[in-house]
């Protein structure tokens, strides 16, 4: 089982997801590190935008299926949009999360200024778009992918540890009950 949770750079979801995983024993991984691991060459560079973006969905589809098959819980981190090299919105394929077999959807999201300035902080970069839009694309298309997969979609903005916490331990919890 799996809940996926995404949102746009820097919104937090590396920081959550890696507290919960200390304090429960759930599975961790960020989609961008099973990719490298699967791929072994792939690199993003600092301003966040991917190449091969197909490729790299396949890796990440293999890399969760090995995981999750032996009917471990996976708390994974990633995206719903991506940035290409000419600095465009991509939105990725619903068939993606199909294989992905997700359970959940928590999108995190957090004001365009804490963003840039995580983004600086972090990575001594701005970001190669404009932040209001690409949390504005990330949500759109979370909907419609969830909509269209009926996968339950949590929204939370800027949350802390114990609601982020108490949040993913429900829909884990809950999706073991329907198992």
């Amino acid at each position: 089982m799996t809940v996926f949770v995404a949102g746009v750079h820097a919104v937090g979801k590396s920081y959550l997801c890696r507290y919960y995983s200390e304090v429960s024993g759930v599975t961790y991984e960020s989609a961008s590190s099973l990719i490298r691991k699967e791929r072994t060459q792939a690199y993003w560079s600092l301003d966040k935008k991917v190449n091969n973006v197909d490729a790299n969905q396949v890796a990440l589809c293999n890399a969760v299926r090995r995981i999750t098959s032996g009917g471990a819980k996976l708390l994974l981190d990633g995206h719903f949009v991506l940035i290409n090299a000419q600095s465009d919105f991509v939105s990725l394929e619903t068939s993606v999360f199909s294989e992905l077999n997700l359970s959940s959807v928590v999108l995190l999201e957090a004001s365009p200024s804490l963003i840039a300035s995580r983004l600086t902080d972090r990575d001594l970069s701005k970001s190669a778009v404009d932040i209001r839009a690409f949390i504005s694309a990330e949500r759109a298309h979370a909907s419609v992918v969830c909509d269209e997969l009926e996968i339950p979609l949590h929204i939370l903005y800027e949350p802390g540890i114990e609601i982020f916490t108490k949040i993913i331990s429900g829909l884990f919890d809950s999706a073991e009950m329907e198992c």
